[in-house]
């Protein structure tokens, strides 16, 4: 799913997430943050945070669906996870 900010500036595209066995993995979403088309952030979000922002997006910061396709996304969960470990040290330190 993509959303896009009112001035379009800023896109949100919310993905499931799948190994490489080809298993979706149910609990979790795959949330990429982009500015002016560049990549800024990847992190993996629950279910219930991925409704909670969507909600929040659109009803409080009047994002707009731009495209309600989002395929499942091959992920190394563990390296991911690994990299927000990493990146909220980093914010810690």
């Amino acid at each position: 799913m993509e959303l896009t900010s009112k001035d379009g500036n800023m896109v949100v595209d919310f993905y499931p997430i799948k190994d490489f066995s080809n298993n979706i993995i149910n609990n979790r979403m795959l949330k990429v943050l982009s500015f002016r088309g560049d990549m800024q952030k990847k992190m993996i979000i629950s279910k219930d945070e991925f409704y909670s922002q969507v909600r929040e997006y659109i009803m409080q910061y009047k994002y707009k669906v731009t495209n309600e396709y989002y395929p499942a996304q091959y992920i190394n969960i563990l390296k991911t996870l690994d990299e927000q470990f990493i990146t909220k040290e980093e914010v810690l330190a």
